[in-house]
């Protein structure tokens, strides 16, 4: 009867030992689960780090408003996916959300004959099935949820079947892009301003460099100039460096004809930071009237400028392929037509080029085979050229556009005419024509801008 007793005794506490085991670990999946989803950034910019901590190295600097992935929950931090970066955040400046849409990087499928439905949720209609290894763009989160760009539509992925992920701090620096030749003078706009090995956010520091302080530009090699400053050497993020009120050191020459040898933008200095002041077209004749490191000072219709010295022929009769000022310029039209080659291109997010665009990639190719140059984000491309009304658009000019928050800058496409745009569109998964009357469009309309 003891013995008896004893086994009970034994029984039930082994039973209230798992009911309490359960109800754990219960809790730690409901609290792990919370810290999963869409986040919102509240800070004005906002510091991603390696590593949990403010000691360690940023990985990327991320404007209010953007929309980041949460993976991870530590003490104070978040681990997010964001752009197709991977780091951490203070929680104290991100807010969590239901849903929201973004640019959060790749996400590659885990398991066989997984769903993707039309919406998020099992009520929706499956679109199709995708098996482990598959990748697709994740490009918003609805719940438990992942939207992605699915054969051309949005489609819906639950969240246990996807992993999504992006480049680490730990991960090899990225590639140098090929650099455009460059040659100026330009001045840092900001304090603490960090001159690093590579032109990336991934490179070491070089030194750190503060408002006024002067460099010398050798290249550019995307939005980053390489340069060099009292003997150190590397490269500088293009938003703090300018070359406003500087004076460039050129060499008078004796006046010389010559032809333009493709479309090529006339800077108002001698480098691709100054603003481009108009496009001379193949054998436009020109002359020569100055020389400042690989860039000619030339005379044209009237007006001085500056063409880089690789597109300028001095040999045979320069004279006898003279043409017209406006002759062959670039203008709205051959930019639609240039945007229009790339239809059906597929949406790649970081992408600039025929494989793959992003909504600003697509506008920067675009504009730079027409012999111009724009900024590389849709935020800097607010900033090119001059503000248009919407009811004063042509054909050729960016069109920018509000997040799916309304809370910051978010897309960028061209202006074709008849109220449409061509894009890149993340939603549709290459590029497109749509409608400005469309409803998520039209609400989120932010500005146009006209390079041309």
């Amino acid at each position: 009867m003891r013995e008896r007793n004893r086994i009970t005794s034994l029984l039930r506490v082994a039973v209230i030992v798992g009911i309490v085991l359960c109800l754990t670990a219960a809790i730690g999946a409901v609290e792990a689960r919370a810290a999963e989803g869409a986040g919102t950034v509240t800070a004005s910019a906002l510091n991603m780090r390696s590593e949990p901590s403010t000691g360690a190295s940023v990985v990327a600097t991320v404007p209010r408003g953007t929309a980041v992935l949460v993976t991870e929950s530590l003490d104070g931090w978040y681990k997010v996916v964001c752009q197709g970066q991977t780091g951490y955040m203070s929680r104290d400046y991100v807010t969590l959300a239901a849903q929201a849409d973004g640019s959060f990087g790749t996400g590659s499928v885990k398991g066989s004959g997984v769903n993707v439905r039309s919406g998020p949720g099992l009520g929706y209609g499956s679109i199709g099935t995708v098996g482990t290894g598959e990748s697709f763009s994740v490009t918003g989160v609805s719940g438990d949820w992942y939207k992605i760009s699915y054969k051309g539509a949005t489609g819906y992925v639950y969240s246990s079947y996807l992993t999504v992920g992006g480049t680490s701090s730990g991960a090899a620096a990225p590639a140098a892009q090929s650099q455009e030749t460059a040659q100026g003078t330009g001045v840092i706009t900001g304090n603490y301003v960090r001159m690093r090995t590579g032109p990336g956010t991934g490179y070491a520091i070089v030194g750190t460099y503060n408002n006024g302080d002067k460099m010398t530009i050798t290249g550019k090699s995307g939005d980053w100039y390489a340069v060099s400053c009292n003997g150190a050497t590397g490269y500088v993020y293009g938003q703090y460096l300018s070359q406003s009120g500087v004076t460039a050191d050129v060499e008078a020459m004796s006046d010389t004809p010559a032809v333009t040898t493709t479309a090529v933008n006339m800077r108002e200095g001698p480098s691709t930071a100054y603003t481009s002041k108009r496009v001379l077209a193949a054998g436009a004749a020109v002359t020569l009237t100055g020389k400042s490191g690989q860039w000619y000072r030339v005379n044209y219709g009237g007006q001085s400028g500056f063409v880089l010295g690789s597109y300028i022929s001095t040999s045979g009769n320069a004279s006898a392929a003279a043409a017209s000022p406006d002759a062959g310029s670039g203008t709205g039209a051959s930019i639609v037509d240039e945007a229009k080659k790339y239809l059906g291109v597929r949406y790649v997010y970081g992408g600039t080029s025929p494989s793959g665009f992003d909504c600003s990639g697509f506008v920067y190719y675009v504009y730079k085979q027409c012999g111009y140059t724009v900024a590389r984000t849709a935020t800097a491309q607010n900033r090119c050229g001059t503000a248009v009304a919407r009811s004063d658009m042509q054909p050729g000019d960016i069109i920018i556009f509000y997040n799916g928050y309304k809370s910051a800058i978010g897309h960028a496409g061209i202006y074709i005419g008849n109220n449409q745009f061509i894009h890149a569109s993340s939603g549709g998964g290459k590029v497109m024509i749509s409608a400005l009357s469309e409803s998520y469009y039209n609400t989120r309309f932010y500005s146009a801008r006209r390079v041309v």
